[in-house]
């Protein structure tokens, strides 16, 4: 073992083995798990004899495994010992997976984060009673009193309301939990060092203030892109009992953590469209969920029943076997019903007319013109066009721009191996094959 190593506590050095092989070991976010579960412990990999190390890695990653990686292991602890006493002295706690402090729903999760940066109160994500409220930026002035309306009373029975820190409904959940002194937890597609959007950089403050927290995956140094928005989402319904979006269009982000509660066996519940709005294209992605019974509606009238459900969730959630979780991590069926506390709760929730809200009035359904899905993940696929088009010189050349653009960007701040920046032909062309292997193998 290092001389760096050895004087580390245990504790501190399973941290640091945890965010060196998420960070530093540039590994896939799924191979540096399975390389977790192959050697749970720095200490169970650093005793493997150097000669069968090369063989180990193979066995237990595959193709994603590297000789001159995994040989330069130890060399990355120095450096990733450092990285996490950085974020410790700006007060965001280190959580590797398998912390005790680690939210258990999340860990369920089949891409569940291999390490969780969490600055404020972690008490929040410990309980595993969380509710996601969320929805589109472009929201209605009356869709955000409804996210807030939603957001007060799961905070007022105990629950812990999770969102995005977006503009319009992600923000009127957050205040609609603070104006009664709930707890709220941020989950954020930046380093916890950037607040974005800027503007809510007080609302942001406030939740720390609160005993909120603030969440993220990526460590200070970071760089976040679009995509990290997408992978935020997953977290957000993977920390959540159930997802609730309040307005969102048919192709709105919200759709993204709708896809993955989906995935994770989690609760979808939608408020019933207001009456005078439910025809806005705000609320467009909504009638498409409950047309579809994916998610079940509910009106302030039954927030009794919504509450005995999602207890049940919960209990079945934390208690559900390893083989029933894996079932539920896989793409749902929509033309079925997802397993029993899906069906209990679209029973025992019926449509009901209510004084505030009007329920989804059956429509003849109109043929639309076919639009483009975004295809950045893995879940949803491209529709075909009806008539091929030739495709635009100007827009492939925005594409090229923009990927040198971010390969430019991804360039500088690589780093070899054993950590040092790539300053030669050689290691740019290293990284590079790395790189490549990596996207081929995620694909």
């Amino acid at each position: 073992m290092t001389k760096v190593a050895i004087q580390q506590r245990p504790e501190e050095l399973q941290v640091a083995y945890s965010y060196c092989l998420s960070h530093l070991a540039q590994l896939s976010e799924r191979a540096a798990l399975k390389f977790k579960t192959g050697f749970p412990t720095y200490e169970s990999w650093f005793h493997l004899p150097l000669s069968e190390r090369q063989h180990a890695a193979k066995t237990a990653l595959g193709k994603d495994s590297e000789k001159a990686l995994i040989l330069n292991l130890d060399a990355l602890l120095e450096r990733a010992l450092a990285d996490v006493r950085k974020h410790e002295r700006e007060g965001i706690s280190v959580l590797p997976i398998d912390s005790s402090e680690y939210p258990e729903l999340l860990k369920q999760i089949a891409d569940a984060p291999l390490v969780l940066f969490v600055k404020g109160s972690i008490q929040c994500l410990v309980d595993n009673s969380n509710v996601a409220v969320v929805g589109t930026r472009d929201a209605t002035s009356a869709g955000e009193r409804v996210a807030a309306k939603v957001a007060k009373w799961l905070s007022e029975q105990g629950w812990c309301v999770v969102s995005g820190l977006a503009k319009g409904i992600d923000a009127a959940a957050h205040r609609g939990t603070l104006d009664v002194q709930g707890r709220t937890a941020a989950v954020m597609a930046t380093p916890l060092n950037k607040v974005y959007p800027a503007e809510n950089r007080q609302l942001a403050n406030d939740i720390l203030d609160s005993g909120g927290c603030w969440i993220s995956e990526l460590p200070l140094w970071g760089k976040f892109h679009k995509s990290s928005f997408v992978q935020r989402d997953r977290i957000q319904s993977g920390l959540s009992v159930a997802v609730v979006p309040v307005q969102t269009d048919v192709e709105g982000g919200t759709m993204h953590t709708v896809r993955y509660a989906e995935q994770q066996g989690r609760l979808l519940l939608c408020p019933r469209p207001i009456e005078t709005e439910q025809s806005l294209r705000q609320y467009a992605g909504v009638r498409q969920l409950l047309e579809s019974k994916r998610a079940v509606p509910f009106s302030s009238n039954e927030y009794a029943t919504v509450l005995q459900s999602l207890l049940e969730c919960r209990n079945h959630l934390l208690n559900a076997s390893p083989t029933e979780r894996t079932s539920e991590n896989k793409t749902p069926d929509h033309t079925s019903e997802d397993a029993g506390t899906r069906i209990n709760i679209a029973a025992k929730l019926e449509e009901q007319p209510s004084s505030e809200a009007a329920p989804v009035p059956e429509q003849k359904p109109k043929r639309k013109k076919q639009q483009r899905l975004q295809v950045d993940f893995d879940f949803i696929k491209e529709l075909p066009a009806s008539k091929p088009k030739k495709p635009s010189t100007k827009r492939a050349k925005e594409s090229q721009i923009r990927l040198l653009e971010q390969l430019r960007d991804e360039i500088y701040d690589a780093r070899r191996p054993d950590g040092g920046r790539i300053s030669s032909a050689d290691d740019l062309q290293v990284w590079l094959d790395e790189k490549i292997r990596t996207l081929r193998n995620q694909s």
